[in-house]
């Protein structure tokens, strides 16, 4: 047994260690809570820097095909990991603007400030690199990079969309005639967004690719959920059996239907006849199993409560290791960023994945100390 192959025992025992499964007839009624949210992203945000791991393992033909079969159910998580952090970010943002008064008061300064001294610490530390690394570029190149209008870390696009949707989500509540209205036109701009990105070509600039857009629709589906939450939580209750079946037995087949259809068609498909169509198609297959896979995991979290330290304290850095940990991927993988041989090559697989967890946490933590300093000046 390859070590690498333990990440399937770990991941498992870091989800379910303190879990409790709900007594018969009773339910777990903070599903949808902050600390069980925070622990759900905490346990995505790991799998999100295995789901990189594995992009690069796949792509490294040197690497044996045992190995690259086995992290090979990883390198296709991206969407499906992504759309856990926009649907709880859309909840969150709906539940905290109804209960907190004047929550949109100071609004962009509490939600941007720390995302972007994130953004562009991590976009300079790529660049500094880069140019260690001897990548040619000119004083236009570099102007873009340092100005982060082209991204130089290719790690770094969820959040460019998520302070985005940020702003829109702070000028159609604070505006908007009542709350109803309000989700209706977000609901709206995402779509009018995903519907634009399917005519984008991949370039260097924005909407890179498909994930800049596969995943966000799953934001606005959070508001709904928690505008009609109590509704919609009795109503499944009631039915809870039916709607366990109605989700989990179609699931494989979503999954296995989205990547078929990925593999056959795909984005890839610009310069073909009918290429928009094509994209259509496999965002629609992807939309769907992202769909049940959330679905999912809020069925199953109404009967099982999770949390633990390790839980929470990664639920606490998400958006640190999510930026951080490419920076090390890329330095301990075997070329950086398709421009240069990395400079720190790990030839073992599972200590190549122990290497940047270990390299991203301590720097996680000084990143949020930097945002907090930051913030509160």
């Amino acid at each position: 047994m390859y070590p690498i192959f333990i990440i399937y025992i770990i991941l498992p025992v870091i989800f379910l260690w303190r879990s409790r499964i709900a007594k018969e007839g009773e339910w777990n009624n903070g599903f949808l809570s902050l600390e069980q949210s925070k622990a759900l992203q905490g346990i995505c945000v790991i799998i999100i820097v295995i789901h990189h791991i594995s992009q690069k393992v796949f792509a490294d033909q040197e690497i044996s095909a045992l190995v690259r079969s086995g992290m090979s159910p990883f390198a296709n998580m991206g969407a499906f990991l992504t759309s856990v952090f926009f649907f709880f970010n859309g909840y969150g943002l709906y539940k905290s603007y109804i209960n907190k008064p004047g929550y949109l008061d100071h609004f962009l300064k509490k939600r941007l400030i720390a995302p972007l001294v994130a953004y562009y610490v991590t976009g300079w530390a790529f660049l500094v690199i880069r140019l260690a690394l001897g990548e040619e570029m000119g004083r236009k190149l570099f102007v873009l990079y340092l100005t982060e209008i082209v991204h130089c870390s290719p790690y770094s696009w969820y959040i460019v969309i998520l302070m985005i949707f940020y702003v829109v989500f702070y000028l159609v509540f604070k505006y908007a005639k009542n709350e109803r209205s309000a989700i209706t036109l977000f609901t709206i701009i995402v779509l009018a967004y995903i519907a634009i990105a399917l005519f984008v070509p991949k370039n260097d600039y924005f909407i890179r690719g498909e994930w800049w857009y596969n995943s966000i629709i799953m934001m606005p589906l959070g508001m709904w959920l928690a505008r009609r939450e109590d509704k919609i939580i009795d109503h499944v209750k009631r039915n809870y059996n039916k709607y366990l079946v109605i989700h989990l037995i179609p699931a494989f087949p979503a999954f296995r239907l989205s990547y078929l259809i990925l593999k056959k068609i795909g984005y890839f498909s610009d310069s073909i006849p009918n290429g928009i169509i094509c994209k259509l198609i496999s965002l629609s297959a992807q939309t769907l199993a992202i769909y049940v896979f959330i679905a999912c995991i809020l069925l199953i979290s109404m009967n099982i409560s999770i949390g633990n330290k390790v839980l929470a304290f990664l639920g606490k850095y998400t958006l640190e290791i999510y930026l951080i940990h490419g920076i090390f991927v890329e330095l301990y993988d075997h070329d950086f960023v398709g421009i240069a041989p990395s400079p720190f090559p790990i030839e073992k697989v599972s200590l190549y994945a122990l290497a940047v967890i270990a390299s991203t946490i301590p720097l996680a933590l000084l990143l949020k100390k930097l945002e907090k300093v930051v913030t509160g000046k």
